[in-house]
């Protein structure tokens, strides 16, 4: 499967003003490429890097899930998720998006070594505008001064990292959750 034509396929058949008012059915698009692609690592890889700067960033929070849960599993590969952070700080950086992706982000700086968070901040935060640098300031900080929900964040996302990625089973109280999925 060649991404990039599926990709610029996909991106055709919807006009750039027509992005915010198809939002779901863009995303279940892209959601079927991703489980195509997700037959082999290679092509998931080239999935994740070529899909995220597509229609303004609406399925980087999809992306994200997957390659944070792969971080999990494996401390190794943070380039994805910091390829990731980047160019949701360059996209049109929507709410939904910032809703969907902020458990997602407290998850990462709880789980990431400091030295790589500072990265993040000087490297990738340096031109970004001021909204965007609040944004995920506040996400560290909340991190930082909100524990116990950090930690449930934590525990929601261990519950439901295998599975796909799933915003409304991450919004479920954990107790709920633990009944659901445990």
């Amino acid at each position: 499967m060649d991404i990039q034509k599926e990709l610029d396929k996909l991106e055709d058949s919807y006009k750039m003003e027509e992005w915010e008012d198809k939002k779901e059915e863009i995303i279940a698009a892209l959601f079927e490429l991703h489980m195509k692609a997700a037959t082999e690592e290679e092509v998931l890889n080239r999935f994740t890097v070529l899909s995220a700067e597509r229609f303004g960033g609406i399925y980087i929070p999809y992306l994200f899930w997957v390659k944070l849960s792969d971080f999990l599993e494996y401390e190794l590969d943070r380039s994805y998720l910091y390829n990731l952070l980047t160019a949701f700080s360059n996209s049109d950086f929507g709410e939904d998006e910032q809703r969907l992706l902020k458990p997602l982000v407290i998850v990462y700086f709880s789980r990431e070594k400091e030295f790589e968070i500072n990265k993040f901040f000087t490297l990738a935060m340096d031109d970004v505008h001021p909204n965007v640098k609040e944004y995920f300031q506040k996400l560290y900080k909340f991190r930082e001064r909100n524990a116990r929900s950090t930690k449930m964040y934590c525990d929601k996302f261990e519950l439901l990292r295998e599975l796909q990625p799933d915003f409304s089973l991450m919004n479920t109280p954990l107790s709920e959750l633990k009944e659901k999925v445990g």
